[in-house]
């Protein structure tokens, strides 16, 4: 229920009306009298038109009760009006039962209304059907009236019967208006008042033992009361209290009772039935032609309260389901829209519930910053712990990240690992962020009874109104990937330099898949050595790419296609040709090839099978191919059963940069490898005259790679002074730029014919 505050303006209003309206009244008693009866009609159609345009602005809060009180006003002017033209047309003074019938009309109506207007503000129902009920009630006992009192001594001479049969019933109206006055002392005074002065005649009529009209007559103290009483109605409705009075909450949700029900119909049924009783009981009887319309009468009447009732519970009963299958919608609705805009793992915001606030942050004025964020090496956490424990570490760290949501606009994941956070205020981004990768490092993340420390890198852009959100969340991710690639466990921020990379990138990808498609992709090779002999036994298939005349360096165009995965076409691609040429030589020279292997390659489940249709299709033994992986890769892959599928088909492995990366005596020994090469940063060291640390560190990786059986090769060997030094220290195989760079197939092929004349069989 809403209460509407009171006005000047509507102050003014009832004040004026009731100061003005009581100083006419009184002016026109004193001025006119008896003689003013057309004065009295205008006076009291004003107030009519007052009462009628405050209920139609809508303003009021029960209508049903102002309705009523305006009918009370019009029925007395009715009546009046009628005495009025009788005594003008030289008819005699009415009698008490004739003025009093027509009163009854006036008293009746403000009663009703006073019930309706003077409830209080509650929960029920409506002032509509509160009134229907009351209705049915007064129309009851007005058949009753009409039945057993008026009707047998409406003839009677003086009308003496009906003249004590109307004090009766004026005595129930006027205890019904004196209800009315006692409610309305606690919300509208100015409706008490006008029951007082409806009141007031009667009680001053039977005090001073009248009898007569003449009292209620224009300029009687009855009809001064009843033009009082019309001014007050007037003022009560323009009061501000009127925007409350009555008012009620329908609930909707309770059906009526059975006893009210039983009474209502009852009075419907027995209502038709009260003329032919009264009949029978006076001794005047009724005939047929009066009873049998009656009964029908009786009986359609209950009929139809019956089914209006059955009805209004049948409605009621669907009501009750349509609320509360629109209640579940609504809630439904609900679930929806908070899953549509959030992370269903931690909880906290998602990419299309930041979308919208990015959208409605860059729609003002201000620049804001956004900060991405991404942790460290979380997918070897998936990888070592599983997936399960990945979630665990996601959902903690969307906690420590919450716990900066009082000093951002939102908090958001982006998918796996990613975070983004929005700030307003970009000046303070640098030290958000030094906080944010403070508390992700500063203590482990716990899951179960394993403490897994990580660190986060995060990448942060600015945002201004002319750019929109999208672009600002590239330019956040472009300094995220910077951080990442600078080492991680730093802050980023996004400068041109990054999208110009990010530009070559996309130009290098599309080049690659033009590469791919066109068959551009070449190879160049470098020859594996008998360190002791000098004598090529393998090569090592490094992939070439030249666009526009011009060669591209792996370096380049290998991290690009790792980052889009192209690597994995790449990788066959690469294989392919490598195995292809290798058959031939292979077949003339026993030459083996090593080709480089990617970790998205050794995740492929088809890959095995990849790799033996290839050796199939160009002919080259299994044993003469080496598929060489990074000590990263390797202890990625040990735990996916391909690198024993190919080991199993007779397929060498090898790892590639060894010592540089998680490799250790405990662990060398169970990955299933069968070929070790040295970093190339251990031979540098060699210098001439090497140090004896250098060398004995050397000389151990020789020896460890002898105690577990696996064949060394030295990597980088570019002086002759380490190949010597390699020679004593009894290095198996050995490549660089002092035996030769990587070269064209054509100059393999002298290479060999040059050192091997003959096929080696």
């Amino acid at each position: 229920m809403s209460v509407r505050l009171p006005s000047i303006t509507r102050l003014a209003a009832w004040q004026y009306t009731l100061v003005a309206g009581l100083a006419v009244v009184f002016a026109v008693q004193l001025v006119a009298g008896s003689s003013g009866g057309p004065a009295w009609l205008l006076v009291q159609a004003a107030g009519v038109v007052v009462t009628v345009t405050a209920v139609l602005r809508r303003d009021v809060g029960a209508p049903l009760g102002w309705w009523l009180l305006a009918a009370a006003q019009i029925a007395a002017i009715a009546v009046n009006g009628w005495w009025m033209l009788q005594g003008a047309l030289g008819a005699p003074a009415p009698g008490n039962a004739p003025l009093g019938m027509s009163l009854t009309v006036v008293w009746g109506l403000y009663a009703a209304a006073g019930y309706v207007v003077t409830r209080k503000p509650r929960r029920g129902r409506s002032a509509t059907e509160s009134g229907a009920e009351f209705g049915t009630v007064v129309l009851f006992l007005a058949m009753l009236a009409w039945s057993t009192v008026i009707v047998p001594y409406l003839d009677a001479p003086g009308y003496r019967q009906v003249d004590d049969a109307m004090a009766a019933f004026y005595a129930g109206l006027d205890i019904a208006i004196l209800i009315v006055v006692l409610r309305g002392l606690n919300c509208s005074r100015l409706v008490s008042a006008a029951g007082v002065t409806l009141l007031a005649p009667h009680l001053v009529y039977a005090a001073v033992g009248g009898s007569g009209t003449g009292p209620f007559l224009p300029g009687g103290f009855g009809f001064l009361a009843i033009g009082v009483w019309s001014v007050l109605v007037s003022a009560a409705v323009l009061h501000p209290n009127a925007g409350w009075q009555g008012t009620c909450q329908v609930t909707g949700d309770k059906l009526i009772g059975r006893p009210r029900l039983i009474g209502l119909v009852a009075m419907a049924v027995a209502s038709p039935l009260l003329p032919v009783a009264g009949g029978y009981l006076t001794g005047s009887g009724s005939t047929a032609a009066v009873i049998v319309p009656a009964a029908i009468t009786a009986v359609l009447c209950g009929l139809l309260l019956a089914r209006i009732a059955i009805l209004l519970r049948l409605g009621e009963g669907r009501a009750a389901q349509l609320a509360a299958a629109l209640a579940e919608q609504q809630e439904l609705q609900q679930r929806l829209a908070y899953r549509a805009g959030h992370d269903a793992l931690t909880g906290i915001a998602n990419r299309d519930l930041l979308m919208e606030r990015l959208t409605a942050t860059a729609a003002g004025d201000r620049p804001y910053a956004l900060l991405l964020c991404g942790l460290d090496g979380f997918k070897a956490v998936n990888d070592t712990y599983g997936h399960p424990v990945g979630d665990t570490v996601l959902r903690q760290l969307a906690g420590r990240l919450s716990r900066f949501a009082p000093e951002v606009d939102l908090v958001a994941r982006l998918g796996g690992d990613e975070f983004a956070l929005l700030a307003e205020d970009p000046e303070r981004t640098d030290d958000l962020a030094a906080r944010v990768l403070a508390a992700v490092a500063d203590a482990p993340f716990v899951a179960g009874e394993r403490r897994i420390h990580l660190t986060m890198s995060a990448g942060a852009a600015i945002g201004v109104p002319t750019s929109g959100p999208a672009a600002t969340l590239g330019d956040g991710d472009l300094a995220l990937r910077a951080a990442k690639q600078a080492g991680g466990a730093r802050l980023s921020w996004f400068d041109d330099s990054l999208r110009a990379e990010q530009s070559e990138r996309a130009r290098i990808a599309a080049g690659l898949r033009q590469a791919l498609a066109e068959g551009t992709l070449l190879m160049h090779y470098q020859p594996v050595v008998d360190t002791a002999t000098g004598r090529t036994l393998g090569v090592e298939a490094l992939m070439r790419w030249r666009r526009d005349g011009e060669t591209i360096p792996p370096g380049v165009f290998i991290p690009v296609a790792e980052q889009t995965g192209l690597i994995v076409a790449l990788g066959i691609r690469a294989l392919r040709l490598a195995c292809a040429q290798a058959a031939r030589w292979h077949a003339e020279y026993g030459l083996y090839v090593t080709v480089n292997v990617s970790t998205h390659q050794l995740r492929d489940p088809g890959f095995a099978g990849d790799v033996r249709t290839i050796l199939a299709e160009t002919g080259l033994p299994a044993r003469a191919l080496v598929l060489e992986i990074t000590e990263s890769v390797l202890i990625d892959a040990t735990d996916t059963g391909v690198l024993d599928a190919l080991r199993a088909g007779g397929i060498r492995i090898a790892i590639d940069d060894f010592g540089t990366g998680y490799s250790s005596l405990a662990y060398l020994h169970q990955l299933p490898v069968d070929i070790l090469k040295i970093d190339q940063s251990f031979i540098s060291r060699l210098q001439d005259p090497p140090r004896p640390q250098d060398v004995s560190l050397t000389r151990a990786i020789l020896e460890l790679a002898g105690s577990q059986d696996l064949i060394a090769v030295a990597e980088g060997v570019e002086t002759a002074a380490q190949a010597v030094l390699l020679r004593e220290l009894h290095c198996p195989l050995s490549q660089g730029y002092h035996f030769g760079r990587p070269m064209e197939p054509e100059m393999i092929e002298a290479r060999m014919r040059e050192a091997n004349p003959a096929p080696v069989r």
